[in-house]
């Protein structure tokens, strides 16, 4: 299964790192890099079709507009049908993630670093998620 990968990441060092990663992990798609929120909403606003399937690996904390400020754009544009988002962080705090737990997009919450071996079960999530999306 193919998918467009956004990742929406203001360090340019982890975005690099996260697009090796993504490789190694057998991640198929077309990986689309952005610095900050609102260059990633303005995009989805232009290209955002329920044809496609994306994973979007969000930074919380960045400048313009933040994970948090896309998010709730996002919301009213994407569909769990077709859209995981997995919320990247360097902080843990409980506030946090109870908040995005409470949010249907937000396919998983993960910490900075992230792994080869982590990408490699984010995949297993993708896969079973959109595999079972398509069947019913």
């Amino acid at each position: 299964m193919n998918y467009e990968i956004l990742l929406i990441e203001d360090d340019p060092i982890f975005t690099f790192l996260l697009e090796k990663g993504i490789k190694h992990a057998d991640l198929k798609g077309d990986t689309i890099s952005f610095l900050n929120g609102k260059l990633a909403i303005e995009y989805l606003n232009k290209e955002y079709s329920d044809q496609k399937n994306y994973i979007i690996f969000l930074d919380l904390n960045m400048p313009v507009m933040n994970g948090w400020e896309f998010m709730d754009e996002l919301e009213s544009l994407a569909s769990t049908d077709n859209c995981m988002v997995f919320v990247l962080t360097s902080s843990a705090y409980r506030d946090d993630i109870e908040k995005l737990k409470k949010k249907p997009l937000v396919a998983d919450f993960v910490t900075k670093p992230i792994t080869e071996y982590l990408l490699k079960g984010i995949k297993e999530n993708i896969e079973g998620n959109f595999e079972q999306n398509q069947t019913t």
